[in-house]
């Protein structure tokens, strides 16, 4: 049985008029961490919203343990919510914001304190506690406000951006809280955030929404390196996919992708989708590869195209070649050392095995023959 699940789910806005959801499925199972992912406005808080009866549904079902809870009110649902806005007592001390969720249960005191400490202790708040919010920063009440949700057992944890007002070492120490706490208590936990990054390293799988619409859901992997159209593809990954304009080509017994008078082969196993669709006609098609599986190296036939440097940047730990070919800019992540000067005259390798073909006027991706690709 699935611990949470939405069959066909819709909100509606404004009478009618405005889509912030549409015909949404997905499932969660016990001890998964799911994200949904996507940009400002594409549905992924209103959809945390509705799993925890802070809105209505406006069409659609929603399961939790197998009971739907569509008309259950928000206490009536076994759901810890951690927010945004943190949603803090600003009366309280964070130890007893943390507390609220017991004390209101009747739990003993002995036993409330020794539950703070525990929560307090993983998330790194102990010395803070006797403190009001207004007198810690940003950082510590969202601590505060995710130990709340975390203190008391729920059949499900819903987090509402919960890296959001944290700094870059801050986001990288407490990313690793949170899946140490989800994994080693066992917790079901969602959570939403537009930050690709985030939801990579966290999630054991990711929904990713865009304008209302599930675009594609799977396993980290599978959305970073076998995105199921161009919007997934662009919003995952930094530096971005490379998308590249190309003419498909037959050339005896292979299909070659043109690209301003330079060829790349393109790989066997996508021969019998292609043959599919290609007639002989002139086809345009849509190339989508990632910087780190483009290199420098000596020519080599049907793998290698040739442009000048764009622009350089070293940023430490590896450097972004942008190389210019026609009107296309292509980003190459190399690792450190090199070096290269604006204009010069550069060859650069694809993996082939790494390339994806995109239909460019619908936008889908052409599957490949491999069991990975056709996913």
């Amino acid at each position: 049985m699935e611990k949470l699940e939405l069959k066909n789910v819709y909100k509606h806005y404004v009478q009618g008029t405005v889509e912030a959801v549409k015909d949404l499925s997905l499932s969660l199972k016990s001890g998964e961490l799911l994200a949904i992912l996507g940009p400002s406005g594409c549905g992924k808080s209103s959809t945390l919203r509705m799993i925890a009866g802070i809105e209505d549904i406006t069409k659609g079902e929603i399961y939790l343990d197998g009971e739907i809870i569509n008309w259950l009110s928000a206490k009536e649902r076994n759901i810890a919510l951690a927010f945004e806005t943190y949603a803090l007592y600003p009366h309280l001390s964070l130890f007893e914001n943390i507390a609220f969720p017991l004390r209101i249960r009747g739990r003993k005191d002995q036993e409330v304190r020794k539950e703070v400490k525990k929560i307090a202790d993983m998330l790194e708040i102990t010395n803070v506690l006797s403190k009001l919010p207004s007198e810690v920063s940003g950082g510590h009440q969202q601590r505060t406000s995710l130990a709340r949700a975390l203190i008391r057992p729920a059949s499900l944890y819903l987090l509402d951006e919960p890296l959001s007002h944290l700094d870059t070492q801050q986001r990288t120490e407490f990313r690793v809280q949170i899946k140490r706490i989800q994994k080693t208590q066992n917790l079901t936990m969602l959570f939403v955030t537009h930050d690709q990054l985030e939801a990579l390293a966290l999630a054991d799988r990711i929904a990713v929404l865009n304008l209302g619409v599930l675009q594609q859901i799977g396993t980290p992997e599978e959305i970073y390196e076998y995105p199921e159209n161009l919007f997934v593809a662009d919003f995952v990954g930094e530096p971005p996919m490379n998308f590249i304009k190309a003419t498909l080509v037959r050339e005896k017994n292979d299909y070659m992708a043109k690209l301003y008078n330079q060829k790349l082969k393109i790989p066997e196993n996508y021969k019998d989708a292609i043959e599919r669709f290609y007639k002989g006609d002139v086809i345009e098609i849509m190339l989508g590869i990632r910087p780190i599986y483009i290199y420098i190296s000596e020519p080599v036939e049907g793998q290698t195209v040739s442009g000048e440097v764009y622009v350089f940047e070293d940023i430490g730990e590896s450097g972004i070649l942008t190389v210019q070919i026609g009107d296309a800019l292509i980003r190459v992540e190399l690792s450190p050392g090199y070096s290269f000067k604006l204009g010069e005259r550069v060859n650069i390798t694809f993996d082939l095995e790494k390339i994806l073909i995109f239909n460019p006027t619908t936008g889908e991706r052409i599957k490949a023959n491999d069991s990975k690709t056709a996913k």
